[in-house]
């Protein structure tokens, strides 16, 4: 008799059980129907209450937008060039070597002297005349003057700035003075490894023009006089109003400063230039 009490005892426990259970999952289920995202909210840490689905729809939206990024950078990655492979002598490159900080607006009469720009002016801009206003230049920005060893070399359109030189006691001095002015003026650290002032060799090279005569080619053509860094019979050589080169002792005349770019130096294509004209944007690898 005792064994069939504790029997029943144990069978209704489980009835009893089970029954339990089922109205306790009827009721949680019953519970969870009403907690769907839209009904459940939360606080952010600035304070602001957000739904579950809103919060849900902003992570989507910023997924789309991450996406649509990613192919952006991806459509961008496929447009870029190493500048060197892209230009060609004469092409114009956006090259910026910055504003005058000062102004020496008179043109130089002394030897070794600088002259002709103003406070502010663009240093990518030229000095319309150095000698007589009879020759002026409207040349402006800078063009590929070469391209040797993987570096692109740029060498102002027209002429920045005037220099006087007053001869040939002065010759060592004068080189060396437009050299100096050119990598201390015109050098842009970010895309230029040095500067150098235009020499005969790479005046000549442009078109294989002979000395003393006359050339049409507008990269050694600017429209006035300009100095050459190189030595000539007992004065420097400078280029003509009429492309031509010959010896020059003592007067103020332009000069042109060549840029050597890294060779890492790249380009996304041709933009607008602070002058209107097309040129090659110019851009560095990250790092």
């Amino acid at each position: 008799m005792k064994l069939i009490k504790n029997l029943l005892k144990q069978k209704l426990g489980v009835t009893f059980g089970l029954v339990v259970g089922v109205m306790l999952m009827g009721g949680v289920s019953k519970g969870l129907d009403q907690y769907n995202s839209t009904g459940v909210s939360y606080t952010k840490s600035d304070g602001t209450v957000v739904s579950v689905k809103d919060a849900l729809d902003e992570l989507i939206t910023k997924s789309s937008k991450v996406d649509t990024l990613e192919k952006q950078v991806a459509d961008y990655k496929k447009v870029i060039f190493n500048l060197y492979d892209k230009v060609a002598v004469g092409d114009y490159v956006a090259y910026d070597a910055g504003t005058w900080d000062s102004s020496v607006p008179d043109k130089p009469i002394e030897q070794g002297k600088f002259g002709g720009y103003s406070q502010g002016q663009s240093k990518n801009s030229s000095v319309e005349w150095c000698w007589k206003s009879d020759y002026k230049t409207t040349l402006n920005g800078w063009r590929v003057l070469k391209k040797d060893g993987g570096k692109v070399y740029l060498v102002h359109a027209g002429q920045p700035e005037c220099y006087y030189h007053a001869g040939s006691r002065y010759i060592d001095a004068s080189e060396k003075a437009l050299n100096e002015r050119a990598q201390s003026t015109y050098l842009n650290t970010t895309y230029a490894d040095s500067a150098h002032a235009m020499n005969y060799q790479e005046a000549y090279d442009i078109d294989k023009t002979e000395p003393m005569v006359a050339t049409n080619n507008d990269l050694q053509k600017t429209g006035d006089y300009y100095y050459l860094a190189a030595d000539f019979t007992g004065s420097i050589w400078s280029v003509e109003n009429d492309g031509s080169m010959w010896s020059n002792n003592i007067a103020s005349r332009g000069f042109r400063p060549v840029i050597v770019l890294k060779a890492s130096v790249q380009t996304t294509g041709k933009v607008h230039d602070e002058f209107g004209q097309e040129a090659w944007n110019l851009i560095l690898p990250p790092q």
